[in-house]
C-alpha cells in the first residue's frame, strides 16, 4: 500500500451538485470543466524519458480544473533488471510557482513494459466532477484484464485520495456522457464480459453485467444480470451477437 503524505493546503474548488436522480454523488460534464467554462478542456502532457534506461522522472503537467493552478508530476522509476519493466516507485506533484511538492504518493511498485507511454500514467475525470483524477497501471499483464492503482482529486481535502472501490474494476473505461464505468473483461479463453458501474456515495456500485460462455468455436450464450433491490440477479440469456 502506498504511503501518501499530503502538506499545505490549497485552492479548494465548487462541489459538483448532485445528479437529479440521485444515483450519482459526483457528477460531471462530458470533459473536466466547471459551469460557466464551457470553453475549458482539461488535459494533460508527459514529457519522456530520452531512453528506456535514463535515470531521470517522467515528468507530466495538468491543469486538472480552471479553478486550480497548474500541477506538475514527476514519476520516479527505475527499470527491473531482471524483467525489463519500468518500475514506477512514487509520484510527485506540486503547483506551478512551487518548489515543494504539496502531495508525494509512495510505497509504488506500478510495472508496464517501456512500450508502455508514461508507466501507463493518466490523468482522466474518473468520477465525473469536472477536475482531473490520476492512475497508473499497476502491472503490465499478457492478457486483456488491466488493473489499475487509482486516486480521485477531493476539492474538500485539496489532494489526490486512492479509491480501493476503484481498483478492483478491471480494465475501467469512463463514460463522461452517461457518467458510467464500463469493465471489459475475460477469464479465461471460454468466458467474459462487461459490467457497468455507476457512483453511489463516492462509490463505483455495479449496476448490470453481461457474461458470454462459449460452448465450441460457434456457439456461444450471453447471459444478463441487474441490480435489483441491491442484490445482482439474473434476468435473461440470449445467444451472443
Amino acid at each position: 500500500m502506498a504511503a501518501d503524505v499530503a502538506a499545505q493546503a490549497g485552492e479548494p474548488g465548487d462541489g459538483a451538485p448532485e445528479r437529479p436522480d440521485g444515483a450519482s454523488a459526483s457528477p460531471r460534464s462530458p470533459s473536466a470543466m466547471v459551469a460557466g467554462d464551457e470553453t475549458f478542456q482539461a488535459d494533460f502532457t508527459c514529457r519522456k524519458p530520452a531512453g528506456a534506461a535514463q535515470d531521470g522522472p517522467i515528468v507530466c503537467q495538468s491543469r486538472i480544473n480552471p479553478v486550480l493552478p497548474q500541477f506538475l508530476l514527476d514519476l520516479r522509476w527505475h527499470l527491473d533488471p531482471e524483467t525489463g519493466e519500468r518500475v514506477i516507485t512514487a509520484i510527485s506533484i506540486r503547483r506551478e510557482g512551487r518548489a515543494e511538492p504539496f502531495q508525494v504518493i509512495a510505497g509504488l511498485d506500478a510495472r508496464t513494459p517501456t512500450a508502455i507511454d508514461n508507466g501507463g500514467f493518466e490523468l482522466i475525470d474518473m468520477d465525473f466532477d469536472g477536475y482531473l483524477d490520476m492512475r497508473v497501471i499497476a502491472e503490465g499483464t499478457a492478457g486483456p484484464n488491466t488493473r489499475y492503482r487509482s486516486w480521485l482529486w477531493v476539492t474538500d481535502d485539496d489532494r489526490f485520495v486512492e479509491s480501493a472501490a476503484l481498483d478492483e474494476i478491471v480494465s475501467p473505461e469512463f463514460d463522461p456522457e452517461t457518467r458510467e464505468i464500463l469493465s471489459r473483461w475475460r477469464s479465461s479463453a471460454a468466458e467474459g464480459g462487461v459490467d457497468v458501474y455507476i457512483w453511489n456515495d463516492g462509490v463505483p456500485v455495479m449496476l448490470h453485467r453481461e457474461i458470454d460462455r462459449y460452448d465450441g468455436p460457434s456457439r456461444c450464450t450471453r447471459t444478463f444480470y441487474d441490480r435489483i433491490e441491491d442484490d445482482m440477479r439474473e434476468t435473461g440469456s440470449g445467444s451472443c451477437s
